[in-house]
C-alpha cells in the first residue's frame, strides 16, 4: 500500500472535521446512557460506536492506492566522471589513472556496454579513445547526466564511475526505477592541501571608494598561519596573516580601492607548500568593474527660464547624478547702477571648469548658453577634445543655442550631429514660431531616448498624451552619419522636416542636440491636462543614461553565465544585437572566444531572434588570465559588443579537492545498485544487476465504496434506534 487518501471534498482536513463531529455524538451516547442497566448501556454504546464509525467511513469514502511495479531487463551503460577533480595526483597517480584502469576492466569481452562521460553536459565516449581522453570540464554534473539517462526506457542499469565530488545539491535525482551502480576512485588517499576555497567580490567598485574581497581559506591534513595576498598588475596591494586549524576553513576580508575606471583584474594568492595536493586552487582572481559612484553632470545655462528650472530640479531629485550647474544671470553688456563685484554670488569659473575639471565630468549641458560674453572662446576646442576622449555633451535649444549663440564655425560645431546657421542670419532662419506636436521618427521608434515603452503602441500612445512643445531652432540639417529622432511636424529644411532631435558619436564620445527649450511643458503642462507628468522625468532620464552610455541601452550587448571559469569551462552566452536603429540584425553574426593575446579559441555562428535576442554555448581558454567574449557581424572584424571574464588555474571544480565517496555509496543504496570502494576490486560485468523497476501505474481501491456499506451503516443506524425506543430513550 503506496498511501491513503479520502474521496470526500476538501480530503484530509474535512475527513479530521468529520471524525471529530462524529467523535461528538458518540461521547453524548456515552453519557445519555449512563444511568440505564449495564447490559443495556453496553449494547446501546456499542451500537452508537459502530454507527459512527461505519457513518464516518461512507461519508469520507477512503481509498487505497497501490503503485504497480514491473520488473524488467535492460542495457547496461558506463558512465565515467570527465571533471577536473580527476586529475588530481597522490604519489604520482591519478584518480583518472585509477579510473581508467576500472574502465579497461569494463570494457573486456565480447559485448562492451555503452560509455559515457559526464562533466557540465553528457556526451558519448568511444571506448577506444579511453587511454588518450584527459578530464577538463569544469563542472561534476552527475545527478543531471543521470537523469538525462533515465529517460531511455530500454537502459536497466548504470556504472558509474568517479570520486563523487559535485557542487551539486544532495538530492537524490529521479531516475524512474534505472539502478545505479558505483566504483569510488580516489577514496582512500588522504590529501594535504592548502586552497582558496570560496571568492566573493562585488562586480562593481567605485573610482577610489572603498571596496572588499571576501576570502575563505581551507587547510587539509595541516593547520597553521596562512598569508593571503591580494595582487593588481603584479604588485601585493594587501595582505593579511590567517589561522586555519587542520581540516578546517577560516575567513578574512581584504579591502582595496581602485584607481582607474573601468574594468579591472584581481588575484587572491596563497603561498604553496611543497606537498601541495592541488597547488592550482592556491590562487583566485576576480573581475570588477570601476565606475564613478555618481553620475557627475555639468549644466550651464544661459538664463533662468521655466525648462532650465525643470531640468534642474530633475537633475537635483536624482540621488545618483553629482550636479555642478552655473546660471548665468546677467552679462557685462547688461547696464547696472552697482560695482560687478556686489552683483556676482560667485565668478563664473570658466577656467577651473573647463581647464582643471573638464575631464572629471561624465555629462556637460549647455542649455540656452551663449559663449561669446563670458570670454569662452579658448576652452571651446578643449570641449571638443573632451567628447572626442569619451566625454558626452548636449546643447538644449533657445535664444542663445546653436546658430542664435554664435557656435558656427567653432569647434563646438565640429562635434555637433547638425549643421548651424550663422547668427547673422534674419531671426526668421534661426528660428520658428507657434505651438506643436514633436513626430517620431518610425525608422527609430526603438531607439531608447524616444521609445518611452517596451511596447510600440503604448509608445506612441505616450507621445501623443504630451503637450505640445511651443518654439524651435532652426538649423540647416543633420551631419551624415547623425540619427534624427523627432522631427517638426511642419518645418522643413533642406532635405526633409526639422530634426528637433538630434544624436551621433564624435570621436570616442556622444553628443545630442535639442532644438527646443519647452520640454517642461511634457511635465507640467501635460500633468494638467492629462494627469500624469512623468514624461519629462521619463525623457531626461533616458537621456542622461544614453549619454553616460549605460550598458543597458547598447543597441548590441552580450553577457555570460559566470565571470570566473576553470581552463576549457563551458561559457554559455546571452545576450542581444541590434543595429543603430534598434532593430535586430537582419544578417548572420557570430561569437568568439579571444584570448589576451588576441587569439581566437573557439567561435559559433548565432543568428538573432525577432527581438534581436542570440544565445551561444563555448569553450573557455585553457590559459589562466582575462579574456572576453566578441560578437561580430560575419565577415566584419568590428565588434558589436564584447564581455570580459576570467580563467582560473583552479577555479570552483578544484576549489574543494576532497572525494565524496559517501555521495556514490548513497546514491547506489538509494536505487538497489551496488557500490565497489576502489576500482582495484571491480567485479566482473555479469555481477552487476541489470533490472530495472519501473512503475506500471497506479490502482485504486475503495473499500467501502459501494452500496452494501451504505446499507450497512443505515441498518446499524435503525437497530440503534429500535433499540433507544424499547429502553426508553428517545
Amino acid at each position: 500500500m503506496d498511501g491513503l487518501s479520502f474521496a470526500v471534498p476538501g480530503g484530509l482536513p474535512v475527513a479530521v472535521v468529520l471524525l471529530l463531529a462524529f467523535g461528538g455524538l458518540v461521547a453524548w451516547g456515552f453519557w445519555e446512557t449512563r444511568a440505564l442497566p449495564a447490559r443495556r448501556r453496553v449494547s446501546l454504546r456499542a451500537l452508537r460506536l459502530s454507527t459512527a464509525v461505519m457513518a464516518w467511513l461512507c461519508a469520507v469514502q477512503p481509498r487505497l492506492v497501490r503503485e504497480e511495479v514491473e520488473e524488467v531487463q535492460g542495457r547496461l551503460a558506463v558512465l565515467v566522471d570527465g571533471s577536473r577533480s580527476m586529475t588530481i595526483a597522490r604519489d604520482g597517480a591519478s584518480r583518472w589513472d585509477e579510473a581508467r584502469a576500472a574502465l579497461e576492466g569494463l570494457g573486456r569481452g565480447e559485448r562492451q556496454p555503452e560509455l559515457f562521460r559526464f562533466g557540465s553536459t553528457l556526451a558519448p565516449l568511444d571506448w577506444a579513445d579511453v587511454s588518450e581522453f584527459a578530464p577538463r570540464d569544469d563542472e561534476s554534473g552527475l545527478a543531471a547526466a543521470l537523469e538525462e539517462l533515465a529517460g531511455d526506457d530500454d537502459l536497466g542499469a548504470v556504472i558509474v564511475v568517479g570520486d563523487g565530488a559535485s557542487r551539486e545539491s544532495e538530492r537524490l535525482p529521479d531516475l524512474d526505477g534505472l539502478k545505479v551502480h558505483a566504483v569510488s576512485v580516489g577514496g582512500d588517499r588522504d590529501l594535504r592541501d592548502d586552497a582558496i576555497a570560496e571568492l566573493q567580490a562585488d562586480p562593481v567598485a567605485f573610482l577610489r571608494g572603498d571596496a572588499q574581497v571576501r576570502v575563505v581559506v581551507r587547510a587539509l591534513g595541516e593547520g597553521g598561519t596562512i598569508p593571503v595576498s591580494l595582487v593588481h598588475e603584479g604588485a601585493v596591494i594587501r595582505e593579511a596573516l590567517v589561522e586555519v586549524e587542520a581540516d578546517s576553513e577560516a575567513e578574512v576580508t581584504l579591502s582595496f580601492s581602485p584607481r582607474r575606471l573601468g574594468r579591472a583584474v584581481y588575484h587572491v594568492r596563497i603561498p604553496r607548500a611543497a606537498d601541495d595536493a592541488v597547488p592550482e586552487n592556491n590562487e583566485r582572481s576576480f573581475l570588477v568593474r570601476v565606475s564613478r559612484d555618481r553620475l557627475r553632470v555639468l549644466l550651464v545655462a544661459g538664463h533662468p527660464t521655466w525648462d532650465v528650472r525643470f531640468l534642474r530640479s530633475f537633475l537635483e531629485a536624482d540621488p545618483s547624478i553629482d550636479l555642478i550647474s552655473f546660471f548665468i544671470l546677467r552679462t557685462t553688456s547688461d547696464l547696472t547702477m552697482a560695482n560687478p563685484d556686489e552683483l556676482a554670488l560667485i565668478p563664473f569659473p570658466t577656467d577651473e571648469l573647463f581647464r582643471e575639471h573638464l575631464g572629471s565630468f561624465d555629462v556637460l549641458l549647455f542649455q540656452d548658453f551663449d559663449f561669446g560674453p563670458y570670454q569662452m572662446a579658448s576652452y571651446l576646442p578643449r570641449i571638443r577634445d573632451y567628447v572626442r576622449r569619451g566625454g558626452s555633451f548636449a546643447m538644449i535649444g533657445g535664444e542663445r543655442s546653436f546658430g542664435a549663440g554664435g557656435y558656427a564655425d567653432t569647434p563646438i560645431a565640429e562635434i555637433l550631429p547638425v549643421e548651424l546657421r550663422p547668427a547673422t542670419s534674419p531671426p526668421g532662419e534661426l528660428f520658428v514660431d507657434g505651438r506643436f506636436q514633436p513626430a517620431v521618427v518610425p525608422e527609430l521608434a526603438r531607439h531608447p531616448l524616444v521609445a518611452l515603452s517596451p511596447d510600440a503602441t503604448a509608445s506612441a500612445e505616450l507621445w501623443a498624451r504630451l503637450a505640445p512643445l511651443e518654439g524651435a531652432n532652426r538649423i540647416r540639417g543633420r551631419r551624415e552619419g547623425a540619427q534624427v529622432l523627432l522631427e517638426h511636424p511642419r518645418a522643413r529644411v533642406e532635405g526633409g522636416a526639422l530634426p528637433l532631435l538630434t544624436v551621433a558619436e564624435s570621436g570616442e564620445g556622444r553628443v545630442l542636440a535639442l532644438g527646443v527649450d519647452t520640454t517642461w511643458r511634457w511635465g507640467m503642462t501635460t500633468a494638467g491636462a492629462e494627469g500624469d507628468g512623468s514624461g519629462h522625468e521619463r525623457f531626461w532620464d533616458r537621456t542622461l543614461r544614453w549619454l553616460a552610455r549605460d550598458p543597458s541601452l547598447d543597441p548590441a550587448r552580450i553577457t555570460t553565465d559566470r565571470e570566473r571559469y576553470g581552463p576549457g569551462g563551458r561559457v554559455s552566452i546571452g545576450g542581444w544585437l541590434r543595429d543603430r536603429s534598434y532593430r535586430p540584425i537582419p544578417g548572420a553574426a557570430r561569437v568568439e572566444v579571444v584570448t589576451a593575446d588576441d587569439e581566437v579559441v573557439a567561435a559559433a555562428p548565432v543568428r538573432p531572434s525577432a527581438t534581436g535576442e542570440i544565445e551561444a554555448v563555448l569553450r573557455a581558454p585553457l590559459e589562466p588570465g582575462a579574456h572576453r567574449v566578441v560578437a561580430r557581424l560575419e565577415g566584419e572584424a568590428e565588434p558589436l559588443a564584447l564581455e570580459p571574464f576570467v580563467v582560473e588555474a583552479g577555479g570552483d571544480e578544484l576549489a574543494d579537492p576532497r572525494p565524496d565517496p559517501e555521495r556514490l555509496q548513497r546514491l547506489a543504496e538509494a536505487t538497489g545498485g551496488r557500490y565497489v570502494a576502489s576500482g582495484a576490486g571491480l567485479p566482473a560485468l555479469d555481477a552487476f544487476d541489470t533490472t530495472r523497476r519501473r512503475s506500471a501505474g497506479t490502482r485504486e481501491t475503495r473499500p467501502l465504496g459501494g452500496t452494501l456499506a451504505l446499507l450497512l451503516a443505515l441498518g446499524l443506524l435503525a437497530v440503534e434506534l429500535f433499540a433507544r425506543r424499547r429502553w426508553g430513550l428517545r
